[in-house]
Parts: C-alpha cells; structure tokens; sequence
C-alpha cells in the first residue's frame, strides 16, 4: 500500500474556452450532453458590492442494477471523479449522497494501478487539496453514465458514427464554475483508432456510459465542501492530472464509446451557459 497527494488549484474560467469553428452546421447525434445547474456562493462584501461566484453542476449515475445518482462540478483544473463514500463518516459527507461499492454487481475495489485490492491488505490512497479543502479516496473500477440516461438519444446498431459531426463552442463569458480555484485547461484533439469498435463498447453499457476508474472520498474537510450542494467532483482536465489515463473521463470516455463521432473531436467538449430562465446550460461531450 502507498499514498498518493496531489494539490489542484481549481477555477474554471468558462470564458477562456476556445470555439472551434466547424464547416457543417449539423449537431453531432453521438455526441452526450449533461444539463447543467448552478449554485452562486458570496465571496465577500466590498464598497456596497457583494461579490459571487458560480459553480455547474450535473447528474451521473453510478453502478449496477441499480444506479446511485450523484450530482458532481466539472472541473477543468483536475483529472478524476471523485464521490463520497459510505465508508466517510464525517457529517461533511454524511450530508451529501454517498458511493456504496456493496451496492454496486458491476464494482470492483481496485489499486491505483487498476489490479484487485486483496482482502485484508492495505489499499492505495490519493490526497487531493483542493484550495482550503482536502479530500482523502481509495479507488474503484465501475460502470460510469453521464447526464440523466432519458435524456440521451437511443442509438440503434446502424448507426454511422462517421456521419456525425460536432463542435466544442464556449461561450464569451466571465463567469466562473467548478469547485474552489484553479485554471482552464481545453481538450487536445487526437486521433484514436476505430470509431466502429469504440462504439460498439460504448452500446454494452449504453450511450454516455463507460466503464473507468475513479476515486471514492474516505475523509473530507468541512471547508468547503459543507458549503456545496453538489456531492462530488468529476475532473475534465488533461491526462497529465490524472493518476493514468483510465481514470481520466475524457480519455476513457472517447475511447471506450462513451459517444462518438469525429475522431479528431472525440476529445473535445463544449460548454454552454444559459443566459435566461428560458433555456437551461449544458455540457457536451463529442460534439455541440
């Protein structure tokens, strides 16, 4: 057993999104797309004004048969999923839903580099700062959606994913979201292999669904995550924030069919904050 610590500066600067320009305006139907929430937090009273900042979240849905539903932030500025979990019993997370692996036919406890926990040893940890905040996780291996599952379009097995296109598009804004502090970090475009295998993957779990590692909180501190009403984190960030690519959404998510479409967007993902109570904001994966 060993521990793992890691230090994030969080902020996630929407309005330093780049928008990548696509030549068809066509909406990507493999792409998958998570409603998004906001929660708006003072931070401090200055000369009259109050100032705040916003965070977005949204719902997944965790393990089998039946799923755990979480609400997370997604955060550019770090690389894992990260939930509360039964095993945590501060009344930090005690407040918030919290990840029963025993729940779950489709977990496995895993170490960090993806192999059996064996029963009676000790476990790999990963310590993770989050601004003023700290969370303590042990690792596991299971079955990941995005977004509410009736949201997302049924796909049948004649599905063409090369005739899907999509964008990543970030609107101009100065708006921030995601947990705590931190820096933007946008997707790289990279060619991956096979969009009819990945597919076919992604289908054994259902469109916006993978499966993939990630971390279970076992300690949190009260500052700050008393203050959120989301339960969890799922980090956006590049690989390089991440433990091993199989814990990073992105990564995992475009490979293993999650959504398809394009292979030069697969790794993109686009942002739109609403600016209305007549439409709602959403995140995008594969397309716009």
């Amino acid at each position: 057993m060993f521990k793992l610590c890691a230090a994030f500066a969080v902020i996630v600067n929407v309005g330093s999104f780049a928008m990548t320009v696509i030549s068809e305006d066509v909406a990507s139907t493999g792409s998958v797309s998570v409603r998004l929430h906001k929660q708006t937090m003072p931070l401090h009273n200055k000369n009259g004004y109050v100032y705040h900042k916003s965070a977005y979240y949204g719902n997944i849905s965790i393990g089998r048969p039946e799923p755990q539903v979480f609400t997370v932030v997604f955060d550019t500025g770090s690389g894992h999923l990260i939930v509360p979990s039964v095993m945590c019993k501060t009344q930090t997370c005690k407040q918030h839903r919290r990840y029963s692996r025993r729940a779950s036919v489709t977990a496995k406890d895993i170490e960090v580099d993806g192999s059996l926990v064996v029963p009676g040893d000790g476990r790999d940890q990963l310590t993770i700062t989050f601004g003023t905040g700290e969370v303590t996780s042990v690792f596991v291996h299971d079955i990941v959606c995005l977004g509410e599952q009736e949201e997302q379009p049924v796909l049948h097995a004649s599905a063409t994913p090369s005739a899907s296109s999509g964008a990543s598009l970030g609107p101009s804004s100065g708006t921030s979201s995601g947990a705590l502090l931190g820096a933007s970090v946008s997707q790289a475009s990279i060619k991956t292999a096979s969009n009819s295998a990945n597919l076919s993957k992604g289908m054994e779990e259902g469109h916006g669904c993978l499966r993939m590692r990630f971390a279970v909180g076992i300690s949190m501190t009260d500052d700050p995550f008393d203050k959120f009403d989301f339960d969890g984190i799922l980090g956006l960030g590049l690989s390089s924030l991440s433990q091993a690519p199989p814990f990073n959404l992105v990564e995992s998510g475009a490979k293993r069919g999650a959504w398809y479409g394009d292979d030069d967007r697969l790794k993109m993902f686009g942002v739109f904050l609403a600016i209305s109570s007549r439409e709602h904001s959403e995140l995008t994966f594969g397309g716009y």
